[in-house]
């Protein structure tokens, strides 16, 4: 696991060995993601994808587990078919989501849809006045051991509170 600090005020994350970063496309950064990329994960080997952002929150003079509880409600409205929750983690509580379901894409050239499998983790970790989201995905959902397992040990590796090592070394 390699600490990594990433620009617009990311906080370090531990990235897992292997990770190979992805081109990100404009659109992805606009909406807050920061790193994008895919690794290999469990036994056996599984390959998943993951993207890291950042978005705002509004400051809440509560506790963290309060803040925490507070996103399951507005996630639920917008995912109801998810499994939501709030589980504590190494640095604090935080929103995991589980979404399995299908990617639809016609292939290149055809009209007929191809269906791809997926499963994603999501994990919501408030930091203050922003949120640090986590997801992990895998192709098919068999693999959802594998992707929520990863997607809560990325997100307890979250160093929350501080600033990034770019802004330290400033």
């Amino acid at each position: 696991m390699t600490p990594v600090a990433s620009r617009s005020r990311m906080p370090e994350i531990a990235l897992p060995e292997g990770f190979e970063p992805m081109p990100m496309p404009p659109e992805a950064a606009e909406q807050g993601a920061r790193i994008l990329g895919k690794f290999t994960a469990g036994d056996p080997p599984v390959s998943l994808a993951l993207a890291v952002g950042v978005a705002p929150l509004t400051a809440m003079p509560l506790p963290a587990v309060a803040i925490a509880s507070s996103l399951v409600v507005p996630y639920r409205r917008r995912h109801p078919a998810a499994q939501v929750g709030v589980v504590m983690l190494a640095n604090g509580p935080a929103l995991v989501a589980l979404h399995a379901g299908a990617y639809r894409r016609p292939p290149e050239g055809t009209r007929e849809e191809l269906l791809l499998p997926r499963i994603k983790a999501e994990v919501q970790v408030p930091d203050g006045n922003r949120m640090v989201v986590v997801l992990v995905a895998g192709a098919g959902q068999d693999d959802w051991p594998v992707v929520i397992a990863e997607a809560t040990r990325l997100a307890g590796s979250v160093e929350k509170g501080r600033s990034t090592r770019a802004e330290r070394d400033r």
